[in-house]
């Protein structure tokens, strides 16, 4: 995205499309105002930068979905109340990370794309159909991102095709089924792929806007939680096969973090300070420092049961000044010693074990915190794959793409394992050791959680209660055995608004 993003009419239509804080309640525009909007390819091009830029503003969303009900992290001082509610398993419906509207703020302004764009082909002889359809291809893929996060946070939500455009619309939505959102999915993404580019001119594009690679990687995930394996790994293979991915070299893994856009990385949300594009991922991450850096608000702290994991292999790559970074002592800090989320404070790893030294590669503040989102990196694909292969039975050849990983991480490698939950727990150790702090760490448990019609819930129950104590886990025990809890409610607002909502279940009366 980068200059590409911003543009005047960029803001006009984020202005025109965000006048409502719930958009499932969103008032229709006017069609003057559509109409004198929609009529060159330069306007297409900009509804689809915004939709993008709406993509971005949910990073901080992204983190707290994927990573506070999971084991990778704990809480700072700092942290939210809300937060620290969902952290804690007291999840109510009036929590603000339950609201759903900026997904489906992103959701419209793909649907207006889709709705208008095949319009301005006829109006701008210099804008051809292969142009629309590149771009509508771009907003099928966004807005089926959208829905992905959708259906595994809450499980069954509002479908919505359409765009906000003229009173006659349905305003409030029933919800659908997740399999229903599934096979929309499904068939949005395998039309994205064939219309998507490979690359863009510049290689910010290249992996900060879709292309075949990401919508085949996204179709990937989508496949693997409905275990639908085989499809899984085509899609998979379709990646691995375009010859344009590779893992980069261990001593340069911290790269993907910064400066990003590595020879890894298939799609990133991307910032940069310089055009005051910024997230909140360093104030999240960075410990509180009174008046001096780091200048962090220390929300999120990384787990010490997890760093005992890393310290099982003190020469892993990802573990001490990549990861993590230990932080503490000599008057400095105020508080005990902690585990710094490093992948968004840092401007470098340092290839060592982990020490108490005061770091020396920390962002200069909170007008650094421009670190890109990575969505699909290429072990992510790596990974997925061997996972469905693991389903198939097929141990071989996963734990070759294991060992891939493993390599690169300079661990030891496994082998002659014949046993299916032992290959998927290796795996989702590996998942949560590559990809901490990215987001995915709740998802991957709730989809080895659900496989088989729950076959490994005990399993699921007992990696969140372990490190707990006896209350806390006995907590954890009763609530995870109803898989209903396994999703957020519906936020109470928008249950009070539209009466064609359906609560779910399990939070029905709290």
């Amino acid at each position: 995205m980068k200059k590409w993003i911003k543009t005047v009419l960029v803001f006009i239509m984020a202005a025109a499309l965000s006048g409502c804080s719930e958009w499932l309640q969103l008032e229709p525009e006017s069609q003057l105002t559509r109409e004198e909007f929609w009529r060159t390819g330069y306007d297409v091009e900009a509804v689809v930068a915004g939709t993008y830029k709406e993509m971005t503003e949910l990073v901080k969303s992204l983190f707290k979905w994927g990573e506070l009900r999971g084991d990778l992290f704990v809480p700072g001082v700092n942290i939210d109340p809300d937060d620290r509610r969902i952290m804690d398993d007291f999840i109510y419906p009036e929590n603000e990370l339950n609201r759903w509207n900026r997904l489906y703020r992103t959701i419209n302004f793909a649907n207006t794309v889709l709705k208008f764009a095949p319009l301005v082909v006829e109006r701008d002889q210099t804008f051809d159909e292969n142009e629309s359809k590149a771009l509508e291809a771009e907003a099928l893929f966004l807005r089926s991102l959208c829905y992905f996060y959708l259906v595994r946070i809450f499980r069954d939500v509002p479908l919505v095709l359409e765009a906000s455009e003229n009173d006659a619309q349905d305003y409030y939505p029933a919800v659908s089924s997740e399999q229903e959102v599934f096979l929309q999915i499904i068939d949005d993404l395998q039309i994205a792929a064939q219309d998507l580019p490979t690359s863009y001119s510049k290689i910010e594009y290249t992996k900060g806007r879709a292309t075949k690679s990401a919508a085949y990687a996204l179709m990937a995930d989508v496949y693997l939680y409905f275990e639908k394996y085989q499809a899984c790994i085509e899609a998979c293979n379709q990646v691995i096969g375009s010859g344009l991915y590779g893992l980069i070299d261990g001593d340069d893994w911290f790269m993907n973090f910064f400066p990003g856009n590595s020879n890894e990385s298939i799609f990133e949300l991307q910032f940069d300070k310089d055009l005051n594009q910024t997230n909140g991922l360093y104030q999240m991450c960075a410990p509180a420092f009174a008046g001096m850096y780091p200048d962090g608000n220390d929300e999120y702290r990384v787990s010490p049961y997890f760093v005992v994991e890393f310290e099982k292999y003190l020469s892993d790559r990802r573990g001490g000044n990549r990861t993590y970074f230990v932080f503490s002592g000599g008057g400095w800090y105020i508080y005990e010693k902690t585990y710094v989320l490093w992948k968004y404070v840092g401007t470098e790893g340092v290839p060592s074990t982990a020490t108490d030294a005061v770091p020396t590669g920390f962002r200069v503040g909170s007008k650094e915190s421009d670190a890109h989102w990575i969505i699909y990196r290429y072990p992510d694909i790596l990974l997925l794959k061997a996972e469905a292969l693991v389903q198939q039975r097929n141990f071989e050849a996963a734990t070759d793409l294991i060992n891939q990983i493993r390599t690169r991480a300079a661990i030891e490698l496994i082998s002659g394992i014949n046993d299916k939950n032992n290959l998927e727990d290796i795996i989702l150790e590996e998942r949560a050791k590559e990809f901490c702090g990215e987001g995915k760490r709740w998802f991957d448990l709730i989809r080895m959680g659900r496989r088989n019609n729950y076959e490994r819930m005990d399993r699921f129950i007992e990696i969140l209660s372990k490190n707990k104590v006896y209350e806390e886990a006995e907590i954890i025990r009763s609530k995870y055995s109803n898989p209903d809890s396994w999703y957020l409610p519906i936020h109470q607002d928008e249950i009070d608004q539209n009466n064609k909502l359906v609560q779910n279940p399990y939070y029905i009366n709290q």
